[in-house]
């Protein structure tokens, strides 16, 4: 695809080939540049920095990026000093093991291997330039620990048909935050990119914020020797600029789409992000020459609607997850000199219904009432799974006894804000509610006698009369048998609980180097991509924290290559 493609949906434009190095006036002159400064961008350039390149990073808004947003988890095992130090025991192998499963072919064992084998070491590394990673464990499945803990089972790896296969180990390792800050799930990734951004400034980064990549140059051989950026001119404006985002921002965090009234606020933010892009017309543009390489680390495409609608439409109503600087430019930029894109179509829509842990005792189905799944997987697995097989709509079937244990669950504190948010709403306000399942079934559009019979099957796994098939065990089965019975939707429109997505295709790279790849599959000179712009361990399947483990493990491997020190 390029720049004239109908489908483009880009601002990035085709690339300008100069013949000699001074047909261009330059405004800097650096080793390396990174375009976008997030989790994988900061780690290329503070690897770069330790191994004696001179680094500028440019970034569209102020850093951070999804890392940033997110919550603050980065998926590392084979005996981290962390897990060692709660007693947790892990071998690269047995990471291995658990990561084939999740992985798949969108790697090389080579490669995995080698992700596997540098886990633990790049806990070290991060840890000595300042993040703070602590070793409290929960032990038991959640989509997201209480404040108190920092290292958890962020993946499958509790759940029977994966732990036959390797032995269960907590590998999500988040940073640490004070505890009445933590008690959310978003916006707590400073914990792991601020340390980072400060150890590369104090060696030497440069960093230019609010500063947009646009164009990549290249000579007449065709190798990427820098980049055109469009800069604000007048501080004023970009003060401004600033203060409109700042603006937008609260408002989203403050008015989610789960509250009644919230799209009256949503419209309110959006006419604040209106106003903030009119401010960017008048930008001037800059010229970085990059003598090195140029490291493409500037996010997905989530936030691209026309870009999803046309790679993956299926996904195209769920609730887009990260930044609005998410916005395929990177992966355009990469395609622009010829880089060839792949796994387009590849997006995780996280579906988490544990906690409560009650909801996930109960039973998921289809819209032809039949289950499909292990309730207890890991949220990712679960979305997925609903969008690309049956049809982005699903129920959730309880009774009375896992409703109210459900709302037990999720009272005082015993879950954070935004689980028991969303149980509440659901539980007391989303659900359908019937005395019989025939009546339940009625009320969803579902066939009664399927539904009835699924129930029954379902209830004889719970009394341990028959084994599951998607092999849940008779402890996490709840009976559905106490009425009323309630239904709860899950699927991608469920207007009272968002199902968050966010992209994993991106460029193919050489998996020693990070070099992007031609459609031929010859390497593009000068040019790097790594976290969401490039295929990755994380491009297949979704863990938590294993985008940030990726983009950091593929950030390092660019930086490495540049400086010809593997």
């Amino acid at each position: 695809m390029t720049p004239q493609d109908a489908n483009w949906h880009s601002d990035i434009e085709a690339p300008l080939q100069i013949t000699k190095d001074d047909d261009i006036k330059w405004d800097i002159r650096q080793d390396f540049v990174v375009i976008g400064l997030g989790g994988a961008g900061v780690a290329c350039a503070l690897q770069a920095l330790e191994l004696g390149q001179k680094v500028v990073a440019i970034d569209r808004f102020d850093g951070g990026g999804a890392t940033a947003a997110s919550g603050g988890v980065i998926y590392a095992g084979g005996g981290t000093a962390l897990q060692k130090e709660a007693g947790i025991e892990d071998t690269p192998e047995n990471m291995f093991n658990y990561l084939k499963m999740e992985v798949g072919d969108i790697v090389s064992d080579d490669c995995l291997r080698d992700f596997c084998e540098r886990s633990a070491p790049t806990i070290d590394w991060m840890r000595n330039n300042g993040v703070d990673l602590r070793s409290t464990v929960w032990p038991k499945k959640t989509s997201y620990p209480a404040p108190e803990y920092f290292l958890y089972h962020s993946d499958n790896s509790l759940v029977p048909h994966y732990a036959a296969k390797a032995k269960p180990a907590a590998r999500g390792h988040r940073g640490y935050v004070p505890v009445e800050q933590g008690r959310k799930a978003t916006n707590l990734g400073g914990s792991l990119f601020e340390p980072l951004r400060a150890s590369a400034e104090k060696k030497g980064m440069g960093v230019l914020n609010y500063t947009e990549a646009r164009q990549l140059i290249i000579n007449k051989s065709g190798r990427v020797i820098g980049v055109r950026a469009l800069q604000f001119e007048n501080q004023e404006t970009k003060d401004k600029f600033v203060e409109l985002r700042a603006k937008a921002n609260k408002l989203f965090a403050m008015f989610p789409p789960i509250l009644p009234g919230s799209k009256i606020f949503m419209r309110r933010a959006l006419k604040h992000l209106e106003a903030a892009k009119a401010l960017e017309d008048g930008r001037k543009e800059i010229f970085i020459r990059a003598r090195n390489g140029v490291l493409l680390s500037a996010g997905g495409f989530v936030f691209n609607s026309k870009m999803v609608s046309h790679y993956a439409p299926k996904y195209k109503h769920s609730y887009p997850l990260g930044t609005d600087g998410d916005n395929g430019a990177g992966i355009r930029l990469g395609q622009s000199v010829g880089g060839h894109a792949d796994n387009m179509d590849r997006i995780t829509a996280w579906r988490f219904i544990n906690p409560p842990l009650s909801f996930a005792r109960g039973m998921i189905v289809n819209t032809q009432g039949k289950r499909f799944i292990n309730e207890m997987v890991y949220g990712a697995t679960l979305g997925v799974e609903m969008t690309e097989h049956h049809g982005g709509e699903a129920w959730m079937i309880l009774d009375k006894a896992l409703i109210k244990q459900a709302l037990f669950e999720v009272s005082g504190k015993k879950a954070l804000g935004f689980q028991k948010a969303l149980a509440q709403l659901n539980a007391r306000f989303g659900a359908k509610k019937a005395k019989t399942i025939s009546e339940l079934a009625d009320k969803i559009g579902v066939d009664a006698n399927a539904l009835s019979d699924q129930v029954a099957d379902y209830n004889e796994i719970a009394s341990g009369k028959s084994k599951d098939p998607f092999h849940k065990t008779v402890e996490d089965t709840g009976p559905i048998s106490t009425a009323p019975f309630y239904a709860i939707n899950i699927g991608l429109r469920a207007k009272l609980f968002p199902c968050p997505s966010l992209t994993l295709g991106g460029l193919k790279v050489n998996e020693k180097t990070g070099q992007v790849l031609n459609d031929k599959g010859k390497p593009i000179g000068g040019l790097y991509a790594a976290g969401r712009n490039a295929i990755g361990v994380a491009s297949w399947n979704y863990i938590s924290g294993l985008s940030i483990a990726d983009g950091v493990y593929s950030g390092r491997r660019a930086a490495r290559a540049i400086a010809n020190k593997p």
